[in-house]
């Protein structure tokens, strides 16, 4: 079997990745069903052995193969009550709040995002949420919970994880807050009922790992310790049953989310393209607090939601970030030129640094979910990896986005003005359109892949399922053959 997935013969065949997929399964079901060690060894080194060599649709079987593999994760039971009977709060109710606590020094609130956020002393900032008009109730106080049950429910992490503390308005974590004591920009998407949550946070809550502020700057040392911990962090969560489905919003294509089944959403094992990569880094949801944005947190139970697919949307966004960081030194490099050519920002890249960070979350991810370090070399070339995302990440070949003339249908007058307005057309220019007419181009990239086409750093996604892949099949073996006795799947040596 092994041989069938190392022959590249059938790769020019037209459904040659389904013969890949039925070899693959067929070795990760050896695995699963047989009782002999030394038979599931086997079949393990085969398919680890593609996962390390292969390209294409044998190395992307072997890694679904493996990634199936039934691991143990004991996702926590959550006490979510309905919420019911929501108070009404003014802003001076939670400042009487602060008060009953000792906390007088309360200036006006900066709005942060959809967020109030107040500095109450010289470590912790109070956050009044706005909830958004796509918010439900339930969905908003999701959130509170994951933090009571962060706090609460018996977890050690051995680094650095600030947990918000929720507050509470008359006996209730979500309150109807009548009145904002700043100007809200035009076209704030508040919930009409102005539901609200409040949380007491670490003044470092709002800090972006990949910003280059000059007020807030951090060395290359301080965001790699960032990374890599946050790295370890998701691994670790995800490996008891808590995983972020949204470490940055990532999208294939967003002007089609009210009419794709996907909602736009991107699902990084299909390849497609990536939707504004760079604008998708730039509020990250961790950071020197650790993870945060627990709304995004869910409980994984049943067999449709696998580790798998959210382990590789973890490792993703981290990479992404991690190529950010570079950009974001100087983001008025990039676009395109008065010629309408690509500009080259390739040099704002460090390309030993990078390769480093790259390394480093692999690492700090596998040793979070699977709970060893790991002892051997990644599978991957690191350095065609790092040279392949400064070439794409460093050079905004696609900028295109396409407004089709179905999604301008699906929009009323207001809201297609709107939609232009917000992709920097002018008022004449709107006037200039007619909705429906034929398809707009817009400029609003970089994206990683034109417009439809498949993503243009292939190799990002065979790398992040690659690393996916290893971290489910040593966590299995982990639990498998737990005993001393057993050979550890990375010390497994295989004859070709």
């Amino acid at each position: 079997m092994n041989g069938a997935l190392k022959n590249s013969g059938f790769s020019s065949q037209t459904q040659s990745f389904f013969l890949y997929r039925e070899t693959a399964d067929a070795l990760a079901s050896i695995i699963v069903r047989t009782t002999s060690e030394p038979i599931a060894a086997e079949a393990v080194c085969a398919l680890k052995d593609v996962l390390g060599t292969a390209t294409g649709n044998p190395k992307k079987a072997t890694a679904s193969a493996l990634g199936s593999l039934p691991v143990l994760v004991h996702s926590p039971d959550l006490c979510e009550e309905t919420v019911e009977d929501i108070p009404r709060a003014k802003w001076q109710d939670i400042q009487d709040i602060l008060v009953e606590k000792g906390i007088t020094n309360c200036n006006a609130p900066a709005l942060i995002g959809r967020s109030l956020v107040l500095s109450i002393d010289e470590n912790r900032l109070l956050v009044v949420k706005l909830a958004s008009a796509e918010d439900s109730v339930q969905g908003i106080y999701r959130e509170v919970v994951w933090m009571k049950h962060l706090c609460s429910g018996g977890y050690s992490f051995p680094v650095r994880f600030d947990i918000p503390a929720a507050i509470e308005i008359e006996r209730s974590y979500v309150f109807r807050l009548e009145n904002i004591p700043v100007r809200m920009p035009d076209g704030t998407n508040r919930h009409p009922k102005g539901y609200a949550i409040g949380f007491v946070a670490n003044r470092d809550y709002f800090a972006y790992p990949n910003e280059h502020r000059a007020e807030r700057p951090l060395s290359k040392e301080q965001f790699k310790e960032i990374m890599f911990r946050n790295a370890w962090l998701f691994g670790k969560l995800t490996s008891i049953g808590i995983a972020h489905s949204a470490p940055i919003p990532l999208f294939h294509n967003r002007v089609q989310t009210n009419r794709r089944r996907d909602h736009g959403l991107y699902e990084w094992q299909r390849g497609g393209r990536l939707d504004r990569w760079l604008d998708c880094c730039c509020y990250p949801n961790f950071g020197p607090t650790g993870i945060r944005d627990f709304e995004h947190l869910i409980a994984l139970k049943g067999t449709g939601q696998r580790p798998y697919s959210y382990i590789g949307t973890q490792i993703l966004s981290m990479l992404l970030v991690a190529g950010s960081y570079f950009r974001n030194k100087n983001r008025a490099i990039g676009g395109l030129d008065g010629q309408g050519k690509p500009v080259d920002a390739q040099a704002l890249f460090d390309k030993p640094f990078l390769k480093e960070l790259i390394q480093g979350i692999f690492v700090g991810y596998y040793h979070g979910f699977v709970g060893t370090e790991l002892i051997e070399e990644v599978p991957l070339d690191l350095d065609e990896l790092t040279s392949r995302m400064i070439e794409e990440m460093g050079v905004d070949r696609y900028m295109e986005e396409i407004l089709r003339v179905v999604d301008q249908r699906q929009m009323s007058d207001e809201e297609f003005s709107t939609f232009l307005k917000d992709r920097g057309y002018s008022e004449s220019e709107i006037r200039g359109l007619k909705r429906g007419a034929g398809d707009i181009t817009i400029y609003t990239g970089p994206h990683l892949g034109g417009f439809n086409e498949r993503i243009s750093l292939p190799e990002i996604i065979e790398s992040v399922a690659t690393i996916s892949a290893l971290c489910i099949a040593d966590r299995y073996w982990k639990e498998r053959f737990p005993e001393p006795a057993s050979l550890p799947l990375q010390e497994l040596s295989c004859t070709n």
